[in-house]
Parts: structure tokens; sequence; C-alpha cells
């Protein structure tokens, strides 16, 4: 099933000339894995991005020879081992390996993450959640990408399927609710701390971080 919801025109251009942070780069590229539309429409930007660069003045006569110096003094990269259960390619490195070894830090019976990186205010984490399981009524002081990797949830804004990508604004406020069937698992990139409307949930988010 292709997925139904896709990152912004912006976000996709951003990510095509290089301007998206590392959180989002991360996201754009792992929807990227699911999703061949959005991957003709990056090509295609990375493509005209080329012809205007072909536009400018040339090199200096020494730029390619200095360039190619470097490359044989970088020291030689090991290809990663293949999935074994099927984790994007862009996620392997932060993760170590595959989604089926991630080290879950629990939060109560249903719930789990796990910390990926932090730059600044921006957080990049997993979720897990079981089926059925919600993570509480909410509010955003930033904006939230959650990208689905397995499983799926159902908010007040739609459903969400392996692929798709769920951009919450500040003036989005949802209660997330895994659906039946296999746990879902979730990529998300924060650049503010959640707003929980209960208060057990909002202790919770203040101590792992949320």
């Amino acid at each position: 099933m292709n997925p139904r919801h896709h990152p912004g025109e912006e976000l996709l251009l951003d990510y095509a000339s290089g301007a998206a942070d590392e959180g989002l780069a991360l996201i754009v590229a792992t929807h990227l894995c699911f999703c061949a539309g959005c991957r003709r429409t990056v090509a295609l930007a990375e493509a005209a991005g080329g012809a205007l660069l072909e536009e400018t003045a040339p090199l200096d006569p020494g730029a390619l020879d200095a360039v190619l110096a470097r490359l044989d003094e970088a020291a030689p990269v090991s290809a990663p081992a293949p999935s074994r259960d099927g984790t994007p390619s862009p996620l392997r490195p932060y993760l170590g390996g595959d989604l089926s070894a991630v080290r879950w830090r629990g939060m109560g019976p249903n719930l789990a993450f796990a910390n990926l990186f932090r730059r600044g205010r921006i957080r990049v984490r997993l979720l897990k959640g079981a089926p059925g399981a919600d993570t509480g009524g909410h509010g955003h002081r930033g904006l939230e990408y959650t990208l689905v990797l397995a499983g799926g949830f159902t908010d007040e804004t739609g459903c969400y399927a392996p692929g798709d990508l769920q951009v919450a604004t500040p003036q989005t406020r949802h209660n997330p609710v895994a659906d039946p069937g296999e746990p879902c698992i979730n990529l998300s990139v924060t650049t503010a701390p959640l707003r929980f409307d209960a208060v057990v949930p909002r202790l919770a988010a203040k101590i792992f971080g949320f």
C-alpha cells in the first residue's frame, strides 16, 4: 500500500537542497523508502538544482584535483550488513542495526520509546505502542513530525499506516490510538515539548523528556 500522507512540497525541497536539519532529513529519507512518488519529486528537485549549478561560473582549474586528493585520503567505509527485518536503511546507522534489536524504555505497560539523538531543542525518538494504546490527549508547543514504521494509529485527523507522515502544529490537539494488530512503531521528531491534558501524562512527559 502506498502512503496517503506525505511531506509537504517545501519540506521535500529542503531535503533535496540539503537545507533540512538532521532530524527532518532523517524522517524524510525514511519516508522516501516507502514512497515512490516522493522519491520522484526529490529526484526532479535534485536534477533542477544540478542544472542551476551547471549555469554558474566555472570552477578553478585545480578544484577537481583538490577534491580527488581529499577523497584519496579518506578512510574506506565498510558497507553495512543488510537488514534482516526490512528496517529502512536511513534509520539503521542511528539504531546500530535493525528495529527488532532496539532496546525500548517502557512508559507503563503499553507504551515505550527509544531516544535516537537531540540537537538543541529538536528531539528524535522511536515510539512504540501496543494495539489499542493511546498517548493521552495533548497539544504542541512546536512542531511534531510522526512517521509510521510499522502497525498504524488513528486520531482526530485520520488514519496513518506504514510510510505515512503526520505533521502536528501548535493548533493540533489529538490523542493518537494504536490500531489493532501489530504494535505501532513510529519515528518522531519534535521541535518543542508537548502539552498533555491530564496530570499523569503531564508528569510522565516531564520525567521522560517529552
